[in-house]
């Protein structure tokens, strides 16, 4: 059977599991001297190793989990908002030196603590690269080979919800955590970008192979943080009287269940993505992204809001792609938009963009002004148009008035499709107020308009 008007190309599905924990329960921290003491455990030696929290803050600083360090015993391996930066979360390794990883911020725009529930894994390959995701998603990477043989074997000790002074036995007053933690995981192994998104918001069997350390946090009272990897590394909660407290605001089940994503290339060489959920609630819907690179925080939106249909029977969404003309690798996300404000993306997947046969030219392009989203926006939206020949482009924004506001100029732009982006200011680099706004296209003899308005 010949297939060549119809290709099924390769898809990375990641990111399909669905939050299911049993019980809601977290620790509560107060930023002032709660944290949960562990001792000296969890020395990595050579190995790689990866660990992983939920978290929930509005601090601007605070130590979330990790290994501290003493002199002459390096090790520390933590992850912490930077008092370097207030509100930057930054991981940190320090064998034979320190290394810094700083998270990017929020897709769209905006730092991690944000007072919602987000989980946060690292994971650390000895002979390659320290990976940081968030939410399941890739957020930044660098490398730590040049420290593959450094032995860590701190006697420092390891916290949640704190962060090691210089000493390594007792916390750093300045770093306490402020907040809610919850499922807190450590393995010695580095986790691949597969298993991270097929665990990262759900609870996992116990003991298995390398897992190392596991608190649920569903104690509801006492003083002891049990671990149930079959290691016994049990913590303590500090200080016994006015410590951490138990509550019930843990994340939950997350308001989609999503049981499949995938993408294909159509016979007339459009990208259909389609994804598949058993269940909804209080979901305001869903958008696309779109990148070159398996980075969530280098992709773009590309699909204004889908509509969820906020049912318990099974729903099957699809949305084609019809602006891909040159040949690559894409990849996808799916973000869910919940009516609260929360979100979470799912991906990515990726499929293969190949030149059409002779026998199957495609849709011809014209020139116009494609598409404005998201629309409403704030505070930047994405300005997309097509070529249907190469030649200089100009894009003008205006006031209901009339009046020029700012402009985009490109030269000899290739015939296809492109975006660019506006970040809602004028040409002197001021914000602009809420309201309508009229963008203007005009590309040699053709010219066409849209309208956007800026919602603040």
């Amino acid at each position: 059977m010949k297939h060549s008007r119809f290709i099924i190309l390769f898809l990375v599905l990641i990111g399909m599991a669905t939050m299911a924990f049993a019980q809601t329960n977290c620790l509560t921290f107060d930023g002032s001297n709660d944290y949960v003491y562990y001792g000296d455990i969890l020395d990595m030696g050579q190995s790689d190793w990866s660990y992983q929290i939920w978290f929930k803050t509005s601090a601007l600083t605070g130590g979330l989990m990790g290994k501290s360090i003493t002199a002459g015993n390096p090790g520390r391996w933590s992850m912490h908002f930077s008092t370097a930066s207030a509100g930057l979360l930054r991981v940190i390794f320090h064998g034979s030196a320190g290394i810094n990883l700083d998270a990017n911020e929020k897709p769209g725009g905006g730092a991690w603590n944000d007072g919602t529930w987000h989980n946060a894994t690292v994971t650390c390959d000895r002979s390659g690269l320290m990976t940081l995701y968030m939410d399941g998603a890739y957020n930044n990477s660098i490398s730590i080979a040049a420290q593959s043989a450094a032995n860590l074997q701190s006697t420092g000790h390891f916290y949640i919800g704190a962060y090691g002074d210089a000493s390594g036995t007792s916390p750093n007053p300045a770093l306490y955590f402020n907040g809610s933690l919850d499922e807190a995981r450590v393995w010695s192994k580095c986790l691949t970008a597969a298993e991270v998104a097929a665990n990262w918001d759900t609870q996992i069997d116990y003991p298995q192979d390398d897992l190392v350390g596991y608190w649920r946090m569903n104690e509801e009272s006492g003083f002891i943080v049990h671990d149930i990897s079959g290691e016994n590394h049990d913590g303590e909660l500090r200080p016994l009287v006015d410590g951490p407290t138990w509550n019930e605001n843990g994340p939950t089940t997350l308001p989609v269940e999503l049981s499949s994503f995938t993408a294909v290339l159509s016979a007339h060489h459009k990208v259909v993505l389609t994804w598949v959920t058993q269940s909804e609630t209080s979901v305001m819907g869903f958008y696309i992204y779109r990148g070159i690179e398996p980075n969530l925080a280098n992709a773009q939106q590309i699909s204004a809001l889908i509509d969820a249909s906020n049912s318990s029977d099974q729903q099957t969404y699809v949305y084609t792609d019809t602006e891909i003309n040159q040949i690559g690798t894409y990849y996808y996300w799916l973000m869910v938009a919940d009516i609260d404000g929360s979100e979470s993306f799912h991906g990515p997947i990726s499929v293969t963009y190949e030149s059409p046969q002779p026998d199957n030219p495609g849709i011809p392009l014209f020139t116009e002004l494609k598409q404005i989203y998201p629309n409403p926006f704030n505070p930047s939206t994405n300005i997309s148009y097509v070529l249907a020949e190469a030649g200089d482009v100009l894009i003008t924004i205006y006031n209901p008035r009339g009046q020029e506001l700012r402009r985009f100029q490109r030269k000899n732009v290739a015939a296809g499709t492109w975006n660019l982006v506006w970040d809602g200011k004028d040409q002197n680099g001021s914000g602009l107020s809420s309201g309508v706004y009229y963008i203007r296209m005009q590309a040699g003899a053709e010219s066409s308009f849209k309208k956007a308005v800026l919602m603040k």
